[in-house]
């Protein structure tokens, strides 16, 4: 949750999700964010990718 970045896709509707949010507490809020915002039913299948993320101070 801290370190990966969620990427959801279905057909030309992709939602993406970055890391570590305040109030995103699973992966499956993550995915279910995602979904919402490529405008993917909760219910529809997608294909799921993951991305790290990393910070330089």
């Amino acid at each position: 949750m801290k370190r990966y970045g969620v990427i959801v896709t279905r057909g030309y509707r992709r939602g993406l999700l970055l890391p570590d949010l305040d109030g995103v507490d699973t992966a499956e809020e993550q995915v279910s964010i995602a979904k919402r915002k490529a405008g993917i039913r909760e219910e529809e299948q997608v294909q799921m990718e993951r991305f790290e993320v990393v910070r330089h101070f």
